[in-house]
């Protein structure tokens, strides 16, 4: 008799597992677009496998994968292979500051997203200028220069970087 409950119980949890699991399964293969599935096709034996996180994500850089011009497409083919040679602790690295990043609150994003902006449309002599007087600094002198840029102005800062503030 008790052979007979413990093996309906394990019936039972089983079916509750299946429930939860289609609930919480995502989206499956055969509901995605053909577009989809032309973009996302090196991810179909392992879809139905993926958290429904996981495939939404997928999707969604499918998406923007659709939506992008064939210019945007080479670049980010680029991007993505220079990705794949970096080693992986500089990759670890770079997911840890991206984390970090996200924890943020949005202004201070916005902050951060202007200034590696203005960082980058500097001529290139600029900021390699700016790169070795930054590493040349000690810890304290960095942390200074830091706060004492956050509060400058876009020309302040040229200027500060060409030396004509020092």
């Amino acid at each position: 008799m008790s052979r007979r409950i413990a093996t309906l119980v394990a019936v039972f949890i089983l079916f509750l597992a299946g429930l939860a699991w289609g609930q919480a399964g995502g989206t499956s293969w055969d509901r995605l677009t053909p577009e989809e599935q032309k973009t996302l096709k090196p991810f179909e034996e392992r879809w139905n496998t993926m958290t429904p996180d996981r495939q939404e994500r997928l999707r969604n850089g499918a998406d923007r994968w659709q939506r992008m011009t064939p210019a945007e497409r080479d670049q980010a083919n680029q991007r993505y292979q220079k990705w794949r040679e970096l080693p992986p602790e500089r990759k670890e690295t770079i997911r840890k500051r991206y984390d970090e990043f996200k924890k943020l609150p949005p202004n201070e994003q916005q902050q951060i997203r202007e200034r590696s902006k203005w960082y980058r449309e500097l001529p290139q002599e600029e900021r390699r200028s700016i790169r070795e007087k930054y590493q040349q600094m000690t810890p304290e002198q960095r942390q200074d220069s830091r706060q004492k840029i956050r509060s400058m102005t876009p020309d302040e800062k040229r200027n500060y970087f060409k030396g004509k503030n020092r």
